[in-house]
C-alpha cells in the first residue's frame, strides 16, 4: 500500500459521530462508533478502488500540464463519491467544506448568525419547515411551507442543501436577499442577519393545572434543561403536561433519548439498525416524571429526533399525540470528519420505535388526529387533558 493510499485511509477511518439529521437541524452526537475501512482483497474490494484512486491522482499529478494542489484533488474524489452514493439513493449523503462543516458543529450549541429558519429537503428545492420566534426572519414576514427560489439573485436551483444554508448565514448585520415561492406567488425579501439563539424551550402554564412545555430543537443539554422546565411547571401546581414538538426538526439523537427518559421511567426509548450488525437498544435514562398526563402536539414538521421521542411515548402508552402525521425521518446519519477541516455524511442505519416500527418515509400517525390551526390543536391537547385529570386517570410508563 503506497503512502497516499494510507492518507486517504486515515481521511477516512477516524472516529464518527452518530446523527440525528433533518436539513438545517442538521446536528451531532459523540458516539462509540467508528467508520472501518476494509483493506481485504479480491474484486470489487475497498484495496482495488485505492489501487485505482492512488494510479489516478499520480498520474493527473505527475503527467498534467498544470495540475491543481493534491487538497483539491483528493476533495474532488471524495465530493465525487459522495454524489454516486446520493444518486444511488441516499438523500442524506453530503460533502461538508470546512465553512459548512463550522456551520454544522455551531448547530449543536444552538448558536449562529443568519436569520432564523429551519430548512429541509423536497424534492429538489429547500422548503422552510418553521420559522423560529423573534427573528429576522418571522419579522421579515417569511412563513412555514416557502420555497427557497434564489438568494442573493442567484438561482439555487441546482445548488447543493449546504451550499444554499451557508448562503443564508453570514455575518450579524449584514443582508441577505431571499427569492422565495409561496402558493404560487413569488415573494422577495431583505433581511438582516443577525445572532440566533436557538431557544430549546418555551414554557408556561395554560391553565391552572395544565403546564405547555413547547421544545424547538434537540441541542446539546435540551433533556436537561426539559427536566428543570418540568420541575418548575410542578411546583406552580402543573398536573398535566404539553409537549410541543411541532415544526421540530430534531437536533442530537442522545438528546431525542434524554427528552423521552424525561417522561419514561426505564425500559426501551429507540433502537438503532446498522446492516450486519445486531439492533442496539437504547433505554430510559431515568430521572423521569412517569406519573403525570401528557399529550404530546406533533405535525409534517416534527422530524427525526422529535420522532424519536414521539414514537417512544406513544408506543410506550405514556403520551397521546394529537395533530397530523410527522415527516418520516427514521434513518441515521455518520458524520465523518476529514483532512483538511472538511467532512462527509452518509446514511448508517435506521431507528426503530420501542415496537419495532420504521418510520422512514412513513412517519408517525398520530392519536387524535386535528389538523386544523395551531390554535385548534392546542385547545383539542388542554380538553384532553382536561378530561383525564376530571376521571382521575393517567398514562402509564
Amino acid at each position: 500500500m503506497t503512502n497516499r493510499q494510507k492518507t486517504f485511509i486515515a481521511m477516512l477511518a477516524v472516529l464518527t459521530f452518530a446523527v440525528g439529521a433533518f436539513s438545517f437541524g442538521y446536528a451531532m452526537a459523540d458516539g462509540d462508533r467508528t467508520f472501518a475501512i476494509s483493506t481485504s482483497s479480491g474484486e470489487g474490494s475497498t484495496a482495488e478502488g485505492l489501487d485505482a484512486i492512488d494510479e489516478a491522482l499520480t498520474d493527473i499529478l505527475s503527467t498534467s500540464v498544470d495540475p491543481p494542489p493534491e487538497k483539491a484533488l483528493v476533495k474532488g474524489a471524495i465530493k465525487g463519491m459522495v454524489r454516486v452514493v446520493k444518486k444511488a439513493g441516499d438523500d442524506y449523503a453530503a460533502f461538508y467544506s470546512p465553512k459548512s462543516y463550522v456551520s454544522l458543529q455551531e448547530l449543536t450549541t444552538g448558536q449562529f448568525s443568519g436569520i432564523g429558519v429551519w430548512l429541509k429537503e423536497k424534492g429538489k428545492v429547500l422548503e422552510i419547515v418553521s420559522v423560529l420566534p423573534s427573528t429576522p426572519a418571522l419579522e421579515a414576514g417569511l412563513k412555514r411551507g416557502d420555497v427557497i427560489r434564489s438568494v442573493d439573485g442567484q438561482d439555487v436551483s441546482k445548488m447543493a442543501s449546504e451550499d444554499v444554508i451557508n448562503k443564508v448565514k453570514g455575518p450579524e448585520g449584514t443582508e441577505v436577499e431571499l427569492g422565495v415561492d409561496r402558493d404560487g406567488e413569488s415573494l422577495d425579501f431583505t433581511i438582516t442577519r443577525r445572532a440566533i439563539e436557538l431557544p430549546n424551550l418555551k414554557v408556561g402554564m395554560v391553565t391552572g393545572d395544565i403546564g405547555y412545555l413547547r421544545l424547538f430543537g434537540f441541542a446539546d443539554g435540551a433533556g436537561d434543561q426539559l427536566r428543570d422546565k418540568m420541575e418548575g411547571l410542578v411546583d406552580s401546581g402543573a398536573e398535566a403536561l404539553i409537549l410541543d414538538l411541532r415544526d421540530n426538526g430534531g437536533g442530537l439523537f442522545d438528546e431525542g433519548v434524554s427528552v423521552a427518559s424525561a417522561f419514561i421511567a426505564d425500559g426501551p426509548i429507540v433502537g438503532y439498525r446498522s446492516p450486519g450488525e445486531d439492533d442496539v437498544i437504547y433505554e430510559a435514562e431515568g430521572k423521569a416524571f412517569s406519573d403525570i398526563p401528557v399529550v404530546v402536539l406533533v405535525n409534517e414538521g416534527t422530524a427525526s429526533a422529535s420522532e424519536i421521542v414521539a414514537g417512544a411515548l406513544q408506543d410506550r402508552e405514556r403520551a397521546l399525540l394529537v395533530g397530523t402525521t410527522t415527516y418520516g425521518k427514521g434513518s441515521v446519519q455518520q458524520i465523518v470528519p476529514l483532512a483538511y477541516g472538511s467532512a462527509m455524511k452518509v446514511t448508517s442505519a435506521a431507528y426503530l420505535t420501542p415496537d419495532g416500527r420504521n418510520i422512514n418515509g412513513k412517519g408517525i400517525d398520530p392519536d387524535v388526529i386535528s389538523d386544523g390551526n395551531p390554535a385548534s390543536q392546542k385547545r383539542r391537547a388542554v380538553e384532553i387533558l382536561t378530561g383525564i385529570l376530571l376521571s382521575g386517570s393517567s398514562s402509564g410508563g
